[in-house]
């Protein structure tokens, strides 16, 4: 029985991570940004300026598409109607009226994290204390909307209504 090396089977994941980026695109564009997490809390995510797509071989069929917002874009709805998927995306995520802007990609790695302003602090372990909060939150909202895709991706009948709307979505409808 062979052993997959941890490099393996992460890009054997990574299908996951493209499909969760795309559904939050999609979702992002239908609920008005609003997304409900499993204890109640909302939080909203805009997609911005920087969307990459990829198909099934990332090295030779990647774009990457810069327009004001991502959502309402025409040749982001053709590159996900030829079967590309989102592989990367600039965010700006609002949650309990802090705002943060990051880069993800379909590890799900954040790069270019911008977190909330806070309030000017005189200690600097104060200062650095505040970033590790606002990190671990902006990490949690992320695990939860994770969390919410893969639950549904794993039920068949939810993943094919699901399957149904961001087609229609991608079609030119709402």
């Amino acid at each position: 029985m062979t052993t997959l090396s941890m490099a393996d089977r992460m890009r054997r994941a990574q299908f996951l991570g493209r499909e969760f980026l795309t559904w939050l695109l999609v979702r992002s564009a239908q609920n008005d940004q609003v997304f409900r997490l499993s204890d109640g809390r909302e939080v909203e995510v805009f997609f911005e300026r920087a969307l990459t797509l990829e198909g099934e071989n990332p090295a030779r069929e990647m774009s990457t598409i810069r327009v004001e917002d991502p959502t309402d874009s025409e040749e982001v709805r053709l590159a996900l109607s030829l079967g590309k998927k989102v592989g990367r995306a600039r965010v700006k995520m609002v949650f309990q009226g802090r705002e943060y802007e990051f880069v993800v990609d379909s590890t799900l790695a954040l790069k270019s994290v911008r977190f909330p302003e806070t309030p000017l602090a005189v200690d600097p372990l104060e200062v650095l204390a505040d970033k590790a909060d606002a990190a671990r939150e902006l990490e949690d909202v992320l695990h939860d909307l994770f969390i919410a895709f893969v639950r549904m991706r794993l039920d068949p009948e939810r993943w094919t209504v699901e399957l149904d709307e961001v087609t229609a979505w991608v079609g030119g409808g709402s």
